[in-house]
């Protein structure tokens, strides 16, 4: 697609599946060169070589190296960014050593984790029959660990931890309840019961249920006991704490291997699919996977040097890879929300990426707010991510950069600076959008919602009758029918002065409206059958609704203005409170003021703006024509960088 094309919709680059026959011996070399450039993802054929079985060893020794990064991972308590320098040339030798060493590390994490949780369970119980026998004691002063767990000939006293739903159960069975208590969402009791009415009750219960074991002779005092519970208990604590402790030193002694392992691991499990997909004769080798059709030719050149047989061949559903304009690649983050285009539709990343910048813009219009999101952005922001460098978060600064400078433009023409603490003094005459008057906010909210909600119809309309969808084609028709019309029908009808309407427009209009609905009630009729014969009146109110759900652009713009204001106030009041004291006072106080009350307003008002930006972006525009269901192609490739485990 050219690149004036692409300016409003684009085309994602669509893969092509290619098949590549080479000599056995050279099947490393160029495995590794495509590897190297990152263009092939690899797709398994069915193979049975030799080359497969030799892999196999190789496989599962990453296998195992990816089961034990794993594990360990899951174990660190925070998160590290390690950058990997160099991955090293004898990658397979690496691993057998970072294996070797991190077995013993995985071993000793495994007996420490078993034995937490074999504490945790201990100090659990403890904890309970503490709990329970302070209980009793306050009922029977003086009384005896008999009192919780007892076995006689006529009566046994059990101490039972069950599910709200059986308690009932149990009451039923015992002669007599001695304590009951509540923990979460299960109850302790301790209760007496006849043999027979216990071995009842017991068999009842659930299989989560438990029996608490005092371990202690019952003519022990239950003063004694709580004691030497007290003791179990901190004795338990200090013990998982203990092994919590060195668990953690042991994995942070280790995270460079663990980065080196992940890195190692990612890099050459996903160059063995390339291998273990291939299929070959005796003497050659398959390499079957997916190239851009943009780097096919490339690729090709490549592998010119080499005797090679190529051939490639169109899929039904081939993977993509977006392919804007470099101003909109950042953008590429918001439609990634949404899902990542099909092969025969168009990538909406472009107008998303004006649709966002002009909500977010009207929302913060303001020239000092619009700094301020540049300025937070490029030093604050980054303090709350693990990663920096990532690309993820590197296209979110730029998104956020972009949106801070138009906003800062937007208050150029609104004569907003801080409100009109220092827009009052922008040499325009009268503000060309008027941030303090909602009705002309709400104006420009529907005219906007209005011409994105045709504008996304009309995609829609197109792409149906590209697709050969004859149905949702005269649906979307309908639709944008009845938008054209609909408006000077209700102006008139309902004497709304918003538009001046001539007779002979309301005729028109009138005419427009129903053939529209008529267009909308058949095609649903013929999708849904006799359902859609009354489900279409959701799809007319909801137009009316899509079209004002664009008036959050004006409550949040008149929001944040208003709070400006409210705290320009405040600066206004702190000035003339101390400037007749001391003028240099009142100006001094009064910048901290304004410093710190607008900070405090921009981050009241940042998020809003954002969210609600790409909530009309995702479900106001991207839902009325992007399915999002393709898949982006994923190239093996050799990450060299910054790991974060």
């Amino acid at each position: 697609m050219s690149s004036l094309g692409k300016v409003l919709l684009s085309k994602p680059d669509v893969a092509v599946s290619v098949l590549i026959v080479i000599p056995k011996d050279l099947s490393e070399e160029i495995t590794e060169l495509l590897v190297k450039e990152g263009v092939l993802e690899p797709r398994v054929l069915e193979a049975s070589n030799p080359l497969v079985r030799e892999l196999e060893n190789y496989v599962a020794l990453l296998e195992e190296a990816k089961r034990i990064y794993e594990y360990l991972e899951s174990n660190l308590e925070r998160r590290a960014v390690v950058k990997v320098e160099v991955i090293p040339e004898s990658i397979r030798k690496t691993l057998e050593y970072l294996l070797t060493e991190l077995r013993r590390v995985y071993e000793e994490v495994s007996s420490i984790n078993n034995l937490v949780t074999s504490y945790e369970k201990d100090l659990i119980n403890s904890l309970l029959l503490k709990e329970v026998s302070e209980h009793v004691l306050r009922k029977y002063p003086g009384g005896t660990v008999s009192l919780i767990h007892y076995t006689g000939r006529h009566i046994v006293i059990r101490t039972l931890v069950v599910p709200e739903s059986s308690v009932d159960r149990v009451k039923s069975l015992t002669l007599e309840v001695l304590a009951e208590l509540r923990h979460d969402k299960k109850v302790v009791l301790t209760c007496a019961f006849s043999p027979e009415k216990l071995s009842e009750a017991l068999s009842s219960l659930p299989e989560n249920s438990l029996v608490l074991e005092p371990g202690a002779s019952p003519e022990t005092s239950l003063e004694s006991y709580i004691r030497s519970l007290e003791s179990r208990i901190t004795e338990l604590s200090r013990s998982i704490e203990n092994l919590r402790s060195r668990r953690r030193e042991l994995l942070e002694s280790r995270i460079r291997d663990l980065a080196l392992l992940k890195a190692i691991v990612e890099s050459e499990y996903e160059r063995l699919k390339v291998l273990r997909g291939a299929l070959g004769s005796k003497y050659t080798v398959a390499i079957s996977g997916w190239v851009l059709k943009s780097k096919l030719k490339h690729v090709l050149s490549s592998l010119s040097r080499y005797p090679t047989y190529i051939v490639t061949s169109e899929d039904s559903n081939p993977p993509v890879e977006f392919d804007n304009l470099r101003p909109f690649k950042p953008f590429e983050l918001i439609t990634e929300l949404y899902g990542i285009p099909t092969h025969y539709e168009w990538d909406p990343t472009p107008l998303l990426a004006y649709s966002f910048l002009l909500f977010y813009s009207l929302m913060m219009a303001d020239i000092g707010y619009g700094i301020g999101i540049v300025l937070a952005t490029r030093y604050l922001l980054p303090k709350f991510v693990n990663d920096p460098d990532s690309p993820g978060f590197r296209r979110l600064q730029k998104i956020l950069y972009a949106g801070g400078v138009l906003s800062a433009v937007i208050g150029l023409l609104a004569k907003s600076f801080l409100g009109s603490l220092l827009g009052r003094y922008i040499p325009i005459e009268k503000p060309i959008i008027n941030v303090g008057n909602i009705a002309e906010l709400v104006g420009i909210s529907l005219a906007v919602g209005y011409a994105f909600t045709f504008l996304s119809h009309s995609i829609a309309l197109v792409k149906n009758i590209k697709l050969g969808r004859k149905i949702d084609a005269v649906f979307e028709a309908g639709v944008l029918t009845v938008m054209a019309g609909g408006p000077f029908v209700i102006s008139k009808t309902f004497n709304i002065a918003f538009i001046s309407v001539a007779d002979s427009t309301y005729r028109l209009a009138q005419t427009l409206t129903l053939v529209g609905l008529a267009m909308v009630v058949l095609s649903r009729i013929k999708t849904m059958g006799g359902v859609g014969g009354f489900l279409w009146l959701f799809d007319v109110v909801g137009i009316v609704g899509d079209v004002f759900s664009y008036i959050r652009i004006a409550g949040i713009a008149a929001g944040t203005a208003l709070l400006a204001e409210l705290f320009n106030s405040i600066v206004v009041g702190v000035y003339d409170s101390l400037g007749g004291i001391s003028p240099v006072v009142g100006v001094v106080v009064g910048a901290i003021a304004t410093v710190f009350v607008h900070t405090f307003n921009l981050a009241l008002s940042a998020v809003s703006p954002f969210i609600h930006s790409l909530r009309l972006c995702l479900f106001e525009i991207s839902s009325k024509f992007f399915e999002g269901q393709g898949r982006r192609l994923n190239p093996v490739k050799v990450y060299l960088g910054k790991v974060v485990v």
